[in-house]
This record gives C-alpha cells, sequence and structure tokens, in this order.
C-alpha cells in the first residue's frame, strides 16, 4: 500500500513539472513552487527541490516583461554627458597653464563655468534617469522581479524584489511609479508585454480596503487630540 501511494505522489510531481516545463504565456502559468505548495502531501524540502529541477528542465532563465522605450536614448544621453565631461577635465590643465600669464579673472570664470558642466550636468541627468526601467524580468520559479537602471557610468544595475517589497506612494514623486525595497522606479504600463505584471506589481489584485479613515472628517487639532485620547486610554 505504502509503494503504490509513493507511485502516485511520483505521477502527480512528474505531470505538474511536465507542465510547468511546457512554453505556455507567462500570464497563464503559476510559479512550480506555487503549484508544488498545493500538494500537502509533499514535504517542503522536496518542494524547493522539484521547483529548482523543473526550473533546469524547461531551461527557460528569467523571462523579459518588459522593456524601457526610452533606454536607448537615456544612454546616448548619458553617455554624451560623461564625454563631454571627460573632455572638461582634459582641459583643466591647459586653463592652469594660462593662468600665470593671462587675466586672472577670465581664468577664474572659465574654470568654474567649466567645472560646473563638467561636475553638475552628469549628476543632473542621472538624478533624473536613475529611476527609469530599462528591463524587468520575472523570475517565475521563484516568484521575483529583476528590474534593470543604468547608474551614473551607464552600467546596468540590478534591482532584485518581490511583490511584499513594493509600496506604490498615495502621493507619487516625480518621475516615480513605485518603491522597490525603498528604491523609487519608473515603468509605463503600455511598454509591458502582458499588462497582468503591471497590475501585480502595483497592487491591483489584492482587495481593496474600503473602511473610511475618520480623522479626513476632522482638523488637524482635533485629529492630535483624538490619538492624545487614545494613547492615555491605551
Amino acid at each position: 500500500m505504502a509503494t503504490l501511494t509513493s507511485r502516485l505522489r511520483l505521477t502527480r510531481v512528474l505531470r505538474v513539472c511536465h507542465q510547468s516545463c511546457r512554453p505556455v504565456p507567462c500570464s497563464q502559468t503559476l510559479p512550480v513552487n506555487t503549484v508544488l505548495a498545493k500538494d500537502a502531501s509533499l514535504p517542503h524540502p522536496l518542494v524547493g527541490a522539484l521547483s529548482r529541477f523543473c526550473h533546469n528542465l524547461s531551461g527557460q532563465e528569467e523571462q523579459e516583461i518588459y522593456s524601457g522605450i526610452l533606454s536607448t536614448q537615456i544612454k546616448l544621453v548619458k553617455s554624451f554627458s560623461l564625454g563631454t565631461s571627460m573632455i572638461g577635465l582634459a582641459c583643466q590643465p591647459i586653463l592652469y597653464t594660462y593662468s600665470s600669464t593671462g587675466n586672472l579673472a577670465v581664468v577664474l570664470a572659465s574654470g568654474a563655468f567649466l567645472s560646473f558642466f563638467t561636475f553638475a550636468t552628469p549628476l543632473l541627468i542621472h538624478s533624473i534617469s536613475k529611476k527609469y526601467v530599462t528591463k524587468l524580468y520575472y523570475n517565475q520559479v521563484e516568484d521575483k522581479y529583476t528590474a534593470y537602471v543604468y547608474n551614473v557610468f551607464v552600467r546596468p544595475k540590478k534591482i532584485e524584489f518581490r511583490t511584499s517589497d513594493v509600496n506604490v506612494p498615495e502621493i507619487p514623486g516625480m518621475f516615480t511609479t513605485f518603491k522597490a525595497r525603498n528604491v523609487p522606479l519608473f515603468v509605463d504600463m503600455s511598454q509591458f508585454y502582458d499588462v497582468s505584471h503591471y497590475g501585480k506589481i502595483m497592487g491591483y489584485d489584492k482587495p481593496l480596503d474600503l473602511h473610511w479613515d475618520k480623522e479626513l472628517d476632522m482638523t488637524k487639532s482635533e485629529a492630535i487630540a483624538m490619538k492624545k485620547k487614545q494613547k492615555k486610554l491605551d
């Protein structure tokens, strides 16, 4: 009887692995570990091992679900800004050689002008573009996302997060769609290959909280007084 039960469990596991390894659309699939976890007869270590086995068997790595339409433009602008900054740094010694013979005021003004655009322009561009997500991948096995942005030296920077790490601010800042591990990121919904991932990241699949906050009907002083009264009662 025990042998028959073990065979039935193994058959069920192999069927799940076979279904998870078939090339189906990402919106119609579930993480393998989620599917296996529904089978309470399987121990937890076995679920993790089988999910990794199915992932390796399918031969698919992280699936690309988003590509920023402005990725190329941002890379070109940042590269051009860094190039001009390097030229400005190279011109600094030339200005210093003329400082002893030329007009000191003109030399100082030229040096300050070049120094400002040498350092300020790349930092200003980076402060705006560092939030822009160029690529976004989804790991079906581990149920996590990997976002790529450009750092100040135009190198890809990887940010891994899960939906539990996402915080959508009530009042989003400039060029900020959501925060992943307190890192502000910007994405365009129309550039998702599967819009369901956008809804999942933004928390649109979660139940709505329809409870009205009574503090919204009060003034600031009344809300503070009510909180102090609650603290005294506690």
